[in-house]
């Protein structure tokens, strides 16, 4: 099999399948990727349009056509000669009654041989050692006065159930017996509570007991205390879905009650996990794994380390063939300044990492400290991203993860509370006191575990703990002493026995995973939808406080790639985006017109204020999100294109002011609030009295046409020739509008792209016809191409900065990758929107560039280069590569000796 060059990232569901994606693979090949990148292919819940809701990890997902289309799709990509990669969620699964495993803990509590699968904490608060199940529409009380609950006779009236609103739950074996006791008929005496559920069912088959049985049954309807006494013997309690922020006693993904986390690090249920991955590694059917959501496990390092040597165990099963390299890339957000651990045995990130950085290198400081203060004004928020994101993390803590942070203060005060010389110290000045430390968390989580805390860590912790002092509150300088004792302090009196080693790694692993959480929920799902200073910049892996980076420090960050992530995923895409790559490559120009912006939106602003309106910080990135996801091929006056993309435009506004909670969300919905979101964009996009300011915005966008087609190109060309291994998200080879999911979801015409795929392509042509966005698909070929004929050149050569002199020199990026005696030079221009050619191409007017060069090493002597694209030839002259000449004919420049 190939070697891992080039990955393409494909959203699998009922509507495309297995058989649906075998179909593409030959088009995939001629691109020239190596190998598809698939989502979860295990058994979702039934019409799961991505698959991180996992009912049964062991089976391949039925609706993607089972084991045998998943077959049929490799095959396909075997003898077109590529591989694949598999995503994994050994994080959580879906909290459903079809995942058996579950289902099993509902119905066998904590004598259910799944009940150690779960993260469970059996032992809370207010829980009386039931499973908390936050599923009724209305409190328990009122759910009983309504008969919403009613025992039920179901299977072919052989199984018994607990029927509520949408879902019939399993009952227990104590609740069988009393429904017997009551029909007058013996149930005998069983060693286990499942052969007792199993001699139920038997028995249930003679059609004879069925009257016995329904006569009980209505003895419990009728009888409020009768049913009360029912409910209790259940192994779960049932409430009101707006507990479970407070109550709740299984970890969840994040704030999500339908989705329950693993307990991976134990043993039988990390090969239950990876029981599917690994055996499609071992008959030959994956060459990789993509890790979900891997900061939410309890010790990622010793979970990827055990991955690790299960996966290479499994890819050696014949001795007489080569050995396969099978690939582990993680999902992690990395913080500014952050790098993945090197002693993680994996071969890089996703590539959030490299979709910040890129982006931010497209971006101007200066624009951006303007159009902050604008929003400021504007929004009557502050210009600070920061304020928003403490704030935030405050609010998400007193309300959404509260039992979160219950359940990590108990862990926590195990030693805090119960030793003498801590006083009276009490769980509420303890829980103030850890949220402090949380709000002032700069990275997604640390890896503290039981033993040496790394200098990373300790380094963190140490500054959270000064950023408290100096901004918490002064009387809790104490129990924050303690917290830092607790947390940074691995060889003290108190660790004396294994199970005090044991407990202390519980608590700070529930202090790590809360902080994740936290991170997630907080940051990129409400303060990203908070602060609208330019949105480009509000994107999952980013920190809005870093709006921009220059050559240099892009320079530097690829240099330490290639010294220790070289197989790390560039990624500009995903499935998880808030905004698509080339509405962040045009919102970037908005950095350099940023006095043309906020003149232009304060007027627009004026003329949309007044009653039954979005909020004006709401308005503000509305006007933004339309300019930069405005269809380049789609008129004003085009009326069936206009209320496509008003259906679009409404459904993101609708979800970016749920999740921001401001005047809406999802668990309080504001319906007048919410109607306004709609008419305003409505009106804007298609009533006849907005016509001339729909008109006007759709000149606005129309003017970022040119000049973020050339941030996108340049963007595609970094990520296909930097150091790792590009990674396309599907459907992104033509220009990429989409907005968060699930509009970032929608299915692909792959029909247009095959049509378009010709080779033979003129670049006048392709610069002319550029908002088709067949320039982009042709970038992206002929790249993947000179990927797959070198190699070498893109994965094992060096990665050398080249400086840019004369006027225009912070206007290119320009790099030189070098393979023995091979060398590829990459240049791209950035931050050029004032200086774009005036016949709307996505290029720079030559005059712009005046005396910039690009000056090349003197040691290469007078190498001559060929330009991939045009085919003119360039000579690497010491005096320096003039970049007009480099951009005379082509957008960027990608040049092979």
């Amino acid at each position: 099999m190939n070697e891992l060059r080039a990955t393409v990232r494909l959203q699998l569901n009922h509507a495309f399948d297995f058989l649906a994606a075998a179909e593409q693979v030959p088009y995939f090949a001629a691109l020239g990727l190596s190998h598809v990148y698939l989502s979860p292919i295990a058994m979702a819940r039934p019409g799961s349009m991505h698959g991180y809701d996992v009912i049964n990890p062991m089976i391949v997902n039925p609706e993607l056509g089972g084991e045998p289309a998943l077959a049929r799709l490799i095959q396909t990509l075997h003898t077109h000669g590529m591989g694949a990669i598999l995503d994994i969620v050994p994080n959580h699964m879906a909290a459903d009654v079809a995942n058996p495993w579950w289902n099993d803990v509902l119905a066998m509590g904590r004598a259910s041989r799944y009940a150690h699968y779960f993260d469970i904490d059996w032992h809370a608060p207010h829980t009386n050692g039931k499973l908390w199940l936050p599923i009724l529409a209305v409190p328990l009380e009122q759910a009983l006065a309504r008969g919403e609950l009613q025992v039920e006779r179901h299977v072919g009236g052989t199984t018994l159930a607990l029927s509520v609103p949408g879902v019939k739950l399993p009952i227990s074996e104590p609740s069988l017996r009393l429904l017997f006791d009551l029909s007058g008929q013996v149930l005998p005496r069983f060693k286990t509570a499942s052969d007792a559920v199993d001699a139920v069912r038997l028995a249930m088959q003679n059609e004879s007991l069925h009257a016995h049985i329904d006569r009980a049954i209505k003895q419990l309807h009728d009888d409020a205390t009768l049913m009360r006494r029912f409910l209790d013997l259940q192994h779960y309690r049932l409430a009101w879905w707006r507990s479970g922020s407070q109550v709740i006693n299984y970890r969840r993904f994040f704030d999500i009650d339908s989705l329950v986390a693993l307990a991976t690090e134990r043993e039988d249920v990390f090969d239950a996990v990876h029981a599917l991955p690994l055996r499609l590694i071992r008959e030959g059917m994956i060459d990789g794994l993509r890790i979900d959501h891997v900061d939410g496990l309890a010790q990622p390092r010793d979970y990827l380390r055990k991955l690790r040597l299960r996966a290479d165990r499994a890819a050696r099963t014949d001795p007489r063939q080569p050995v396969r390299r099978i690939t582990l890339h993680v999902e992690k957000i990395l913080a500014h300044d952050e790098t993945l651990r090197d002693e993680w045995p994996v071969d890089g990130t996703t590539g959030y990492d490299f979709m910040n950085q890129v982006g931010a290198l497209l971006h101007d400081n200066h624009g951006h400290a303007e159009l902050a203060r604008a929003w400021e004004t504007v929004s009557g928020r502050s210009r600070h991203f920061g304020d928003e994101e403490r704030t935030a993390r405050r609010q998400m803590l007193d309300s959404y993860l509260a039992t979160d942070l219950a359940r990590c203060v108990r862990a926590l005060g195990r030693y805090v509370l119960d030793t003498p010389e801590s006083g009276d110290i009490t769980s509420w000045a303890l829980q103030r006191a850890l949220g402090e430390l949380l709000e002032h968390m700069p990275v997604y989580r640390t890896y503290l575990g039981t033993g040496t805390i790394s200098d990373e860590d300790r380094h963190t912790l140490e500054h959270v703990f000064e950023r408290t002092m100096k901004d918490g509150d002064a009387d809790l300088i104490t129990h924050r002493a303690y917290l830092r004792q607790y947390l940074l302090e691995t060889k003290a009196r108190w660790l004396n026995t294994l199970s005090e080693r044991r407990h202390l790694q519980m608590a700070r692993r529930l202090f790590e995973q809360l902080s994740t959480t936290l991170n997630a929920k907080a940051v990129e799902d409400t303060a990203f939808y908070r602060h609208g200073a330019l949105l480009s910049r509000n994107e999952v892996g980013s920190d809005p406080r870093i709006a921009a980076i220059d050559a240099p420090r892009f320079h530097a960050i690829m240099q330490q790639r290639i010294d220790a992530w070289p197989r790390s995923l560039l990624a500009t895409a995903t499935h998880d985006h808030k905004r698509g790559e080339d509405v962040r490559a045009r919102l970037a120009v908005l950095s350099e017109r940023a006095h043309w912006f906020v003149d232009q939106a304060s007027r627009w602003l004026l003329e949309l204020e007044g009653p039954n309106r979005a909020s004006p910080g709401a308005l503000w990135m509305l006007l933004q999100t339309l300019l930069g996801a405005w269809p380049l091929d789609l008129r004003a006056d085009d009326e069936n294109g206009l209320r496509s993309f008003a259906e679009r435009v409404e459904r993101w506004l609708l979800k970016a002011e749920r999740e921001a909670k401001l005047h809406t969300r999802w668990t309080t919905p504001n319906p007048v609030y919410e109607e306004a979101c709609k008419t305003t964009v409505h009106d804007l996009l298609l009533a006849p009295r907005y016509e001339r300011l729909r008109h006007e915005i759709h000149a606005a966008a129309h003017s970022l046409d040119a000049a973020g087609a050339l941030n996108g190109l340049a963007a595609t060309a970094l990520r296909l020739t930097a150091p790792g291994v590009p990674d396309l998200y599907q459907g992104t080879e033509y220009w990429d509008q989409s907005l968060v999911d699930p509009d970032n979801r929608r299915p692909v015409d792959y029909d247009a792209r095959r049509a378009s795929f010709d080779g033979n392509l003129l670049p006048d042509q392709l610069l002319a016809e550029y908002r088709n966005g067949v320039i982009k698909q042709q970038l992206i070929h002929r790249l993947l191409r000179a990927r797959r004929r070198r190699p070498e050149m893109f994965l094992r050569a060096t990665y050398e900065p080249l400086q840019i002199t004369g006027w225009r020199r912070n206007h290119v990026v320009a790099f030189l990758r070098r393979h023995e005696n091979h060398l590829l030079l990459v240049a791209v221009p950035r931050l050029c929107a004032d200086g774009m050619v005036n016949d709307d191409r996505p290029m720079v007017d030559k005059d712009f560039w005046g005396d910039t060069a690009v000056a090349f090493p003197a040691h290469d002597g007078a190498c001559t280069f060929t330009d991939l694209f045009t085919h003119r030839t360039h000579q690497g002259d010491p005096q320096g590569l003039l970049v007009q000449t480099l951009f005379s004919d082509w957008p960027v420049a990608v040049l092979m000796s």
